[in-house]
């Protein structure tokens, strides 16, 4: 066979058309997962905690008001009230400087025993209500 009429030597060249269709596959594949890509936003939340700037003198530390079983109110544990006194002037004297100090939002945290009678409890209520304290909780 001397002539080289329709004999195949085996070499068929650079096929270019899978290539194409790699190609053409791979950006699909890209172009669909960008598209999945979310974008992140911010949200203009405050988060509670510690603000930016405040110095130590001015951080609002929780006033607690414990009362205990006999009727005695004491402030941050100093005694600010007896049993027998309803109207409790000392407490009322301790929380209206607070006030001064601080502000009207300064929290306040009431931490009764479990046996204390409820009137005891209205009559600390009163008094902060009477200084102007609005942030009171309950604690235990």
């Amino acid at each position: 066979m001397a002539g080289g009429g329709g004999g195949s030597d085996g070499d068929v060249g650079f096929q270019i058309a899978p290539m194409i269709d790699l190609i053409l596959v791979l950006m699909v594949f890209f172009m669909s997962t960008v598209a999945l890509q979310q974008v992140e936003n911010e949200l203009g939340i405050t988060l509670p905690g510690t603000g930016v700037g405040k110095s130590e003198a001015n951080k609002e530390v929780p006033m607690n008001i414990g009362i205990d079983e006999e009727g005695v109110v004491t402030l941050n544990s100093e005694p600010k009230g007896d049993p027998k006194d309803r109207d409790l002037p000392n407490l009322r004297a301790a929380l209206r400087e607070q006030v001064k100090l601080f502000n009207d939002k300064i929290p306040v945290v009431i931490i009764p025993q479990p046996d204390v009678p409820h009137r005891r409890v209205i009559d600390v209520l009163n008094a902060c209500s009477d200084v102007g304290v609005k942030n009171i909780s309950f604690g235990g």
